[in-house]
């Protein structure tokens, strides 16, 4: 048992991204072999992989840490604005572009009633990703990349995994290559969020609107136009990611360090 913990501890991120890996695709798999599309997604699987290894390897003060930023609402009220604002700028941005393409006038009738959005909006909050997600790929995972990685190259990282997470849902017709793409460039964005507020609740944040925006407001276009749209949206986060990088550079995303961060030594 203590060799065992000890490699836990040794290998951190290792032991994290497997078991994340395993616990969705173990819920996902059998499922699907034998109800085809009527199955589950189970969200969860980082959140609970990220609470496992951190208890493994830290005990209950590193579960306390993780838990912490789960809660963390104490930031500049600016990126609130950053965790709203960006997504739904982001896709509003592609569709009222899209147009200029070709497209079909958006239509703008075809968008659900907020009254009728926000019930399913909240469930997809809880079930759908973002609770299930951000406290492991950000509250976990992130902090023990970027103490080895810069912080461009840990989001890459994280990016590709984040990715690769989401290919069983490629069996029931719900994955892209334009989404598997965005998904690399949001672990940009949601890096630099995550430095700058050290919140996973904002991060939560960022993803219901990230996902709902995309959910709600794609529904204006169908069909070859909707696709357009949407690569117009990876080209939008694509620059966005760039200008991170291009005004903050690759290191660490912020211009100074605080000591606002919980600090962890992984591999």
């Amino acid at each position: 048992m203590t060799s065992f913990l000890s490699l836990v501890r040794r290998h951190q991120l290792i032991g994290f991204f497997s078991l994340a890996l395993g616990l969705t695709w173990l819920a996902f798999v059998p499922f699907y072999l034998s109800h085809g599309d009527s199955i589950p997604w189970f969200t969860f699987g980082p959140m609970v992989s990220g609470f496992i290894v951190s208890g493994l390897a830290g005990g209950w003060g590193t579960i306390k840490a993780v838990l912490a930023s789960m809660v963390k609402w104490r930031v500049r009220p600016v990126w609130y604005l950053v965790a709203f604002g960006l997504p739904f700028g982001a896709q509003l941005a592609s569709i009222l572009i899209n147009p200029l393409f070709g497209a079909a006038v958006p239509a703008w009738g075809n968008i659900p009633a907020l009254s009728e959005m926000l019930p399913i909006i909240a469930l997809y909050a809880v079930f759908s990703g973002p609770l299930g997600e951000e406290p492991g790929w950000r509250g976990f995972a992130t902090p023990r990349l970027l103490s080895s990685h810069s912080a461009f190259a840990g989001s890459l990282i994280l990016g590709v995994i984040w990715a690769i997470w989401h290919l069983p849902l490629g069996l029931v017709g719900d994955l892209s290559l334009y989404g598997t793409i965005n998904v690399v460039l949001a672990a940009i964005v949601f890096t630099w969020l995550y430095q700058n507020t050290g919140s996973v609740l904002v991060a939560i944040l960022m993803h219901v609107t990230h996902q709902n925006s995309v959910r709600f407001l794609g529904k204006v276009f169908v069909g070859g136009d909707y696709i357009q749209q949407q690569w117009i949206g990876v080209a939008i986060w694509a620059a966005i990611a760039v200008a991170i990088v291009a005004y903050y550079g690759t290191e660490s995303f912020v211009r100074r360090r605080t000591g606002q961060f919980v600090e962890v030594h992984a591999s």
